[in-house]
């Protein structure tokens, strides 16, 4: 239910960086949620989140660290998704094999950097593909 009203709230123009009182982001303080915070954690990365403490944008020291304490806390997919510059964001597609020249233009969802071969696993959006 909290995805849905967080769906809705987006849609309708709030604002994904809005702080709360501490100075920390949505997505800073939804990392550290006991529950697995993994679709909302993605919905709000899907609408450009950062990660925000006390006022200010995270330094990559400080988002190295934040992504060793999600993980000792049990939430290694969100750590790697934080990990990633694109990582659960929305992007569009520019270039892909000769079999799938009808992706080009269209919109995707990153799920993971792949370092190896230096690429992204994307997700359609609003598919399965």
């Amino acid at each position: 239910q909290h995805h849905d009203l967080m769906s809705y709230l987006l849609l309708n123009g709030a604002d994904v960086n809005i702080l709360e009182s501490t100075g920390s982001s949505v997505l800073t303080a939804s990392c550290y949620l006991k529950t697995n915070p993994s679709q909302l954690v993605r919905l709000i990365l899907s609408w450009g989140a950062e990660l925000f403490e006390q006022g200010e944008r995270v330094t990559k020291e400080r988002k190295l660290a934040l992504r060793q304490e999600i993980s000792a806390k049990g939430n290694v997919e969100i750590s790697n998704l934080v990990a990633s510059e694109l990582g659960g964001r929305r992007c569009e597609i520019v270039s892909a094999p000769s079999t799938r020249d009808d992706l080009v233009g269209k919109t995707c969802v990153v799920d993971e950097y792949i370092k190896e071969s230096d690429q992204y696993k994307v997700r359609m959006e609003f598919t399965n593909e």
